[in-house]
């Protein structure tokens, strides 16, 4: 009889920790980080601005690795410096998903550097949900 109650104190120690495990991988998926595709064409063609050169312009290629188009070309206003001719933010739900695209046959099939003269593209991790203060150690620099 001790014995068996040994043997149930055991499973259920090891039921808490695999329900723990269980609800802290959750919770992290949760609170992931967004991440945002930057891309900014400085190109003054808008001949050379289509769907056809450039990943970003083409959602068929992201929207299966869940990105969405935030900033597509709306209204900009200048404050300091001059600023791009079109501007272009994807948002996706993990820098993990942003890089399968990056990554992705279908990106490497329309991504040609050399079809637009000035183009900057670069990726940035956002704030997790529920976020309160930054930590200045997640910089790049």
């Amino acid at each position: 009889m001790k014995m068996q109650h040994h043997y149930i104190t055991l499973l259920a120690i090891i039921a808490g920790f695999g329900l723990g495990a269980f609800v802290v991988t959750g919770l992290r998926s949760e609170n992931a980080a967004p991440a945002y595709f930057v891309t900014l064409f400085d190109t003054a063609l808008e001949s050379e601005m289509t769907s056809t050169n450039y990943p970003s312009l083409a959602p068929a290629t992201f929207q299966p690795f869940g990105g969405h188009y935030l900033i597509h070309s709306g209204r900009t206003i200048r404050f300091d410096g001059q600023p791009p001719k079109q501007i272009v933010v994807i948002a996706f739900d993990s820098m993990e998903r942003l890089q399968a695209w990056h990554s992705s046959e279908a990106f490497k099939q329309l991504y040609d550097v050399y079809k637009i003269a000035k183009v900057k593209a670069f990726a940035v991790e956002g704030v997790a949900p529920g976020t309160v203060s930054l930590d200045s150690t997640r910089s790049g620099y």
